[in-house]
């Protein structure tokens, strides 16, 4: 039976071509709007093949923001571009959310350098002897990305990095060990002592939310290297990018279009559409929240069944508000209601966006002129349907 079921699976088509290129781990060759930030850790970072000096720098961002992917390509150019020029130099990315103590960053870098190293029983001090004796008895130079510094400091203090950039002073050699801090804390420098503080405080880049349009781009990039072509609907990007734009955060969007896509599959449907994003977000983010529906007047219950019932028929991502208001005058005719008139029509339109029912959202074409447009961008509107309509049924009861 379960034979059966595995050669079905396999024989069974898909909407992906590749989709470990939407996992968190794949950074891709190109990193869609941080182009500006590859080029300011680029020059930042020029000293280190022009000269070898060491350099230290400070990535700052919030959650999804494109911190890690762009420390991680940056790393694989920079030991490209040192292999040119006959320089021995190796990245090293390290989750200090993964290796929490001083002991576990440094077995990391040793085990890099010594493969076969047990991982017990030497002290930190003699791991980083061990490491930068290797950078200068090779000639070799480290470029490590510290990931998570600010949990990492405050959770062992600032020790361990005060004594990498500063690792080989002892020795009265020059230092070969850089370093990129990758902090969600902008304030990540004053966690640290007054001498490292001065290291970081001058090469500082912050990374800002994505928006909408620029989610957009990213998440078209990725479906050409996730996706079989035409896939994936328009409409269901553009309401992708429209929810994580709420956090700025490229990694929620991914996720989204990931989630999506396995829906897709599931029913065994060619294309990704708005439906299958909205179940997507109910899955990630389960916000059916009946208690707030109950609080709803009967009009605004009827304009949101009307707008969940003209997203459903339209299979599209978002409706105008003259055609919800066309919608929802039909609704109320079919509950015996009469509709209310065009300015508490806004009014309620005001009042679910606020609860965060609905989403509207300016029209991004020249041609549409500056109408708006309303979305449910959080639950399968299907679902919403059919819990409106118990709702409406029971209100005579």
């Amino acid at each position: 039976m379960f034979e059966e079921i595995f050669e079905e699976e396999l024989s069974r088509g898909s909407v992906f071509r590749d989709a470990s290129k939407l996992s968190p781990d794949y950074v891709p060759r190109l990193l869609v709007h941080r182009e500006k930030e590859f080029r300011q850790l680029t020059r930042m970072f020029k000293p280190v093949i022009e000269n070898r000096a060491s350099q230290k720098v400070l990535i700052t961002g919030s959650v999804g923001v494109g911190k890690t992917a762009l420390a991680r390509r940056f790393g694989e150019e920079l030991v490209q571009a040192a292999k040119q020029r006959d320089i021995k130099l190796d990245y090293i990315h390290v989750n200090c959310r993964k290796q929490k103590t001083p002991y576990a960053v440094l077995m990391e870098l040793v085990q890099h350098y010594y493969p076969r190293w047990p991982s017990r029983g030497l002290g930190p001090e003699k791991l980083l002897h061990m490491i930068t004796e290797w950078l200068n008895k090779h000639d070799g130079y480290l470029a490590l990305t510290l990931d998570e510094a600010d949990f990492f400091v405050q959770l062992n203090g600032p020790d361990l990095i005060y004594s990498l950039t500063r690792a080989m002073e002892e020795l009265g050699e020059p230092n070969r060990i850089s370093i990129i801090a990758i902090s969600r804390d902008p304030n990540f420098p004053r966690m640290l002592d007054a001498a490292t503080q001065s290291t970081f405080m001058h090469n500082v880049i912050a990374l800002d939310k994505y928006t909408a349009p620029q989610l957009v781009d990213i998440l078209n990039y990725r479906i050409r290297e996730a996706f079989r072509p035409g896939t994936v609907e328009q409409e269901a990007v553009l309401l992708i990018a429209d929810i994580a734009a709420r956090w700025g955060d490229a990694r929620f969007a991914l996720e989204l279009l990931w989630r999506s896509g396995i829906i897709a599959d599931e029913e065994q449907t060619d294309v990704v559409t708005p439906e299958h994003v909205r179940r997507a977000k109910a899955e990630v983010y389960p916000e059916v929240r009946k208690e707030v529906l109950h609080e709803l007047h009967l009009h605004e219950k009827l304009m949101l069944m009307a707008l969940a019932r003209r997203l459903r028929i339209t299979k599209q991502a978002y409706t105008s508000t003259g055609e919800l208001e066309r919608a929802y005058r039909v609704v109320c005719e079919e509950y015996g209601e009469k509709p209310r008139g065009h300015t508490q029509f806004w009014e309620h339109l005001r009042r679910m966006e606020g609860l965060g029912l609905i989403d509207t959202q300016i029209s991004r074409g020249p041609k549409e002129g500056r109408t708006k447009k309303i979305s449910i961008p959080d639950v399968p509107v299907a679902m919403l349907e059919k819990e409106l309509e118990k709702l409406l049924e029971a209100r005579g009861t």
